[in-house]
This record gives structure tokens, C-alpha cells and sequence, in this order.
């Protein structure tokens, strides 16, 4: 029953997401955002088909799809970044933010500000970070940019050391981090457009 109610909620997200689209008249840049969109969908449908093992990569692509739609509509133009603008250490399990990329131009989208090249965030700063999963009082990040970190973060992990992905996976709120990410992420996507 709670996989109705969630395929149920996640489709009113995606109805609401594409009727934002529509308000921004993109002319021909709507053909863009709506296949961002449709790989964000097929990114979700594939991550509910597999365990937390690998999970992170299709959220993760799911995440950078949702912030092409983002700088499309907000921006008005197509999106061509093809870098991430992050990098991650396994020494402290922290991910990076670099001077170009996708996450620096996404957080100034919807934050209005810019993170300092070379700012690192370890994954407890991230994981307080992220209203559906921890108490926050004066978080330093949106939750579209700290989640979105985080993901990255756990998308490395995950791809290249399975092992320390394992550990971190059973120690951390990672299960109800997966678990709850793709509505709010996509409600917060919703609520900057």
C-alpha cells in the first residue's frame, strides 16, 4: 500500500513539475527541459528496481537531470555544463566543490550564492544538512544543494569503493535518505521554479 501512495504522490510531483515547465514559454528550450524530465522519471523508475547497493548512481543522475531543468527554465537557455564541479576523497568520506561545474552553477540558481572553490563537506555536515532526515536549525545549504552533495557523495562511493559504501550504507541514515530523497527533492525543485 505504501508503494501506491508513493507512485500516486510522485506522479502529482511530476504533473506539478511540468506545468511549472509550461509557465516559463521556453519556446524551443521546452523540448529540453521535458527530456531532462523524462530521464529524471526513468532515473527513479530504475532506482526503485535495485537495492542501496547502487541505488546512489541512478539518484544521483536523477538529481542532475532535475538541476538542467532548473537552469533551463530559470536561465532560459539550453544546458551544456558536462562537469559535475565536485570531486571526493575516501580519506574523511568528503566531497569537494570545484570552480565550474553543475552543482557550483546549481547552488547559485537556488541559493543566489556561491560556495568557494575547494570548500569541503564531510558526509555528517551533509547528512545534518537534509530536513527529511535530521533536525536543522540554521542549515549552511539549501537542501536541494546539501542533498544533492550527498548524493554525489554516495554515488562515488558506491561506484568505486563498494566496500567502504557497505560500512557507510549500514552507519548512516542512508536507507531512509534513499527512501525519501526523490519526492523531496523533487518538491524542492518544484518550489524554486
Amino acid at each position: 500500500m505504501q508503494k501506491v501512495t508513493v507512485a500516486i504522490q510522485m506522479d502529482e510531483l511530476w504533473n506539478e513539475l511540468s506545468e511549472k515547465v509550461k509557465s516559463y514559454n521556453l519556446g524551443t528550450l521546452e523540448e529540453e527541459a521535458n527530456l531532462n524530465i523524462q530521464q529524471a522519471r526513468e532515473y527513479y523508475s530504475a532506482m526503485e528496481t535495485v537495492t542501496s547497493l547502487t541505488s546512489p548512481l541512478f539518484l544521483f543522475y536523477y538529481m542532475v537531470s532535475l538541476a538542467r531543468v532548473i537552469f533551463i527554465c530559470k536561465k532560459k537557455l539550453p544546458f551544456k555544463e558536462v562537469l559535475h564541479g565536485l570531486t571526493t576523497r575516501k580519506e574523511g568520506i568528503s566531497v569537494t566543490v570545484k570552480a565550474h561545474g553543475t552543482f557550483p552553477i546549481l547552488h547559485s540558481i537556488v541559493s543566489e550564492t556561491r560556495i568557494k572553490p575547494g570548500t569541503k563537506f564531510s558526509i555528517e555536515e551533509l547528512i545534518g544538512m537534509i530536513p527529511w532526515i535530521s533536525e536543522i536549525e540554521n542549515p549552511q545549504l539549501p537542501p536541494i544543494s546539501a542533498s544533492y552533495l550527498l548524493c554525489f557523495l554516495l554515488s562515488m562511493l558506491s561506484r568505486y569503493e563498494p566496500v567502504i559504501w557497505d560500512k557507510i550504507r549500514r552507519e548512516y541514515s542512508i536507507s531512509l535518505f534513499l527512501r525519501e530523497t526523490p519526492s523531496n527533492f523533487l518538491l524542492e525543485i518544484i518550489k524554486v521554479l
